[in-house]
């Protein structure tokens, strides 16, 4: 983030802080349908248009150490298959023998000289070319050049790897747009994984993914911990195109007074300037990737939906290189910012439970929530409004409020 951006966010801190009504201009946001969260017809669609037209963050680029190193992704419901090929360059391919169908690879990851299905022992080189077919003689008519792995959209972003399964889609860093440029200089490629937590939770993606997407809640769910750090008041959302965010929320002076940014013992992210320092800045990046920014290293959350009604949620912590989890500082502070997780996630199954009964028919949402309206916004546009029932749809109403 350049320094022009962080003084503007600074002075629409102090904006935000003062007011004492609503926000001229803004409009009244629309309820959003309950049923949402709920529809199994909504869930379909979502995974047959939103799952398979999106950036999904699927590794790392550390994950790759040399030739053959793959991982397997499946978290979108289709199976995928990344691998570092003899010339470095990571490709992705359904993990699906051309043959009947069969796995290539069978294991979460590892390195391979070649892909073997585990059927019938067709084989591809780490290219996804077919090099090998046994009893070759017994098919009439192949072609071998027509029967490799079927390719998906691979692309890396500051060491991290995203996948697209769909071919029309714009490449990676363009569909970032800001969020590309708001991190050039933390250089995340020279980060790596220091600690991962997993959560199976009782409630719809978006059930989870809206919590993470405002500070309203503060006070109530956390009231010993996140709200004796964070001036909600203070929060300045930006929305982007493409249905990423960004929110800064400002740090009480007390708060930032105790963590000691001077300390000699503090792991420092390069690049991370006074703003991070001074708030929580919290990125979006659609559908299910939120991360919150910190001087010391950050965890990525992500959302993934095995059902309607069920999601596994995974945050990744990532740190300079040399970091250890066992390390003093990350002995208390990963275990600290587990426990506000559990507060958050406190309330989403009885969420889910109210939206599936008649307790709960729409929710109707505030200028400190507009985050969440822009992801769901986003959610029709790129599943197709004209697909959607109409009682399903939400109202398109902040364009003008995106910035580019």
């Amino acid at each position: 983030m350049d320094a022009a951006t962080a003084e503007r966010i600074r002075k629409q801190i102090a904006w935000e802080s003062a007011r004492e009504g609503p926000v001229p201009g803004f409009p009244a946001l629309t309820p959003i349908p309950g049923a949402r969260y709920t529809s199994a017809e909504f869930f379909a669609l979502e995974r047959e248009h939103l799952w398979r037209k999106s950036w999904l963050l699927a590794a790392r680029e550390e994950d790759f150490a040399g030739p053959g190193a793959y991982v397997r992704f499946e978290r979108a419901g289709a199976p995928i298959l990344i691998v570092r090929g003899e010339d470095s360059r990571l490709r992705a391919f359904y993990n699906t023998c051309q043959h009947r169908g069969a796995p290539v690879v069978r294991d979460a990851c590892g390195v391979a000289k070649r892909l073997r299905c585990q059927y019938h022992s067709w084989t591809y080189d780490l290219e996804g070319r077919l090099v090998g077919v046994p009893d070759r003689r017994d098919f009439a008519n192949l072609d071998e050049s027509a029967r490799g792995l079927r390719p998906v959209r691979c692309e890396s972003w500051d060491g991290f790897v995203f996948v697209n399964e769909d071919p029309q889609a714009p490449p990676l860093r363009a569909w970032l747009g800001p969020i590309a440029r708001d991190f050039a200089a933390l250089e995340c490629g020279q980060l790596r994984k220091l600690a991962v937590r997993t959560k199976r939770v009782p409630c719809n993606w978006k059930v989870a993914a809206d919590a993470f997407m405002e500070v309203y809640h503060i006070n109530t769910i956390h009231p010993r911990s996140v709200s004796q750090t964070l001036d909600y008041r203070g929060g300045v959302m930006a929305l982007f195109p493409n249905g990423h965010t960004r929110m800064v929320t400002p740090k009480f002076p007390q708060a930032i007074a105790a963590r000691g940014e001077t300390r000699s013992d503090l792991p420092r992210v390069l690049g991370a300037n006074d703003l991070i320092r001074d708030t929580n800045v919290a990125y979006g990046i659609f559908p299910n990737f939120i991360t919150p920014l910190d001087t010391v290293g950050f965890p990525v959350i992500t959302f993934w939906p095995e059902d309607v009604r069920t999601t596994e949620i995974v945050w990744e912590w990532f740190a300079p290189e040399g970091q250890r989890e066992s390390d003093p500082f990350w002995s208390a502070m990963l275990p600290g910012f587990d426990s506000v997780m559990d507060e958050d996630f406190m309330n989403l199954a009885p969420m889910q439970k109210s939206l599936e009964s008649p307790g709960l028919r729409s929710i109707p949402l505030s200028y400190q929530e507009r985050r969440i309206y822009h992801f769901h916004e986003e959610i029709d546009r790129v599943i197709g409004r004209e697909k959607i029932p109409a009682e399903l749809r939400v109202e398109a109403l902040l364009e003008k409020f995106v910035e580019s």
